[in-house]
C-alpha cells in the first residue's frame, strides 16, 4: 500500500475521478470486501449539479432543525473520541475501532497528506454526531460518520451527508464520493438516498463513471469471486 509523502487537492481529485479513495493514510482500491462472505463493490460519487431536493431531505432536514453544526478544519477532541466510543458500542458491523484508526491507523493523530474537515452536529452543547471529510479542488470524499445512538431515530448519518453536500455548495465543489455499495449486501445501500437517479458508479473494465442502476446491487450467482485490491 503506498503513502505519498504529499497530495495536493488536484491530486485527490484525479484519484478518486479513477475510483481510488483513502484508507488511513494510503491510497487504495478494491473490487471486493469480507463482510462475513465476500461481496462485490462498486463505487459512487454524485455530481453537485445534479442533486435535486427530495421529501426525504426536507424531512431528515425538519427533524434536526433545533440542532446547530460546525465544520472546521481537522480538529480531534475528547468529545468525539468519546462519541465514537458510545457510537461503536451500538453497531452490529465491524466498524474502526477509533478516530485515529480510521484516519491514521495509529492510536494518535500524525501528520496528514489530506485535508480534511471536522463536522460536529449539537444539540445544544453536547455533540451528538460528526463526520470526517477529506476536501479536494473540486470534489469532497466522506471518510467517517458517527452518532449518538441515543438519536439514532433523527437518522444522523443520512444528515451529516446533506450537510457535506451544503458545504460543497456554499464552497463551489462539484464531485462528492460517499464511498461503495456492497452488491448484495444492503448495509451501504443508504449512499443512495441522495437519489439513485443521480448517482454513478465506476466501472473498471472502461474506466469511466456509469449512471447507477439497481441491477449491480445483485450479488454474481457464480462461485468465487475475482477479487482485485491495488495502490496507486
Amino acid at each position: 500500500m503506498l503513502q505519498p509523502a504529499s497530495l495536493s487537492g488536484a491530486q485527490l481529485d484525479a484519484i478518486l475521478a479513477l475510483g481510488w479513495y483513502r484508507m488511513h493514510q494510503d491510497i487504495f482500491t478494491t473490487s471486493h470486501v469480507q463482510l462475513g462472505d465476500v461481496y462485490p463493490v462498486h463505487w459512487l460519487r454524485y455530481a453537485i449539479a445534479d442533486l435535486l431536493p427530495h421529501t426525504s431531505h426536507r424531512r431528515i432536514r425538519k427533524r434536526a432543525g433545533n440542532f446547530s453544526y460546525v465544520v472546521e478544519d481537522f480538529v480531534l477532541r475528547d468529545e468525539h473520541k468519546a462519541l465514537h466510543q458510545r457510537y461503536r458500542a451500538s453497531i452490529d458491523f465491524d466498524g474502526a475501532p477509533s478516530i485515529t484508526d480510521c484516519l491514521f491507523a495509529a492510536d494518535e493523530v500524525l501528520p496528514s497528506i489530506f485535508f480534511t474537515k471536522t463536522l460536529s452536529v449539537y444539540d445544544g452543547d453536547t455533540l451528538i454526531a460528526a463526520g470526517y471529510f477529506d476536501v479536494g479542488d473540486n470534489s469532497t470524499a466522506s471518510i467517517l460518520h458517527f452518532y449518538d445512538p441515543a438519536y439514532q431515530s433523527y437518522t444522523l448519518g443520512k444528515y451529516l451527508i446533506l450537510l457535506t453536500i451544503d458545504f460543497m455548495r456554499q464552497h463551489q465543489l462539484t464531485l462528492y464520493y460517499p464511498g461503495y455499495v456492497v452488491a448484495g449486501n444492503p448495509k451501504m445501500d443508504y449512499k443512495l438516498f441522495l437519489g439513485k437517479q443521480q448517482a454513478q458508479y465506476f466501472d473498471p473494465r472502461s474506466a469511466s463513471w456509469l449512471p447507477f442502476h439497481d441491477s449491480i446491487l445483485q450479488a454474481p450467482a457464480n462461485g468465487s469471486p475475482n477479487i482485485q485490491r491495488e495502490a496507486f
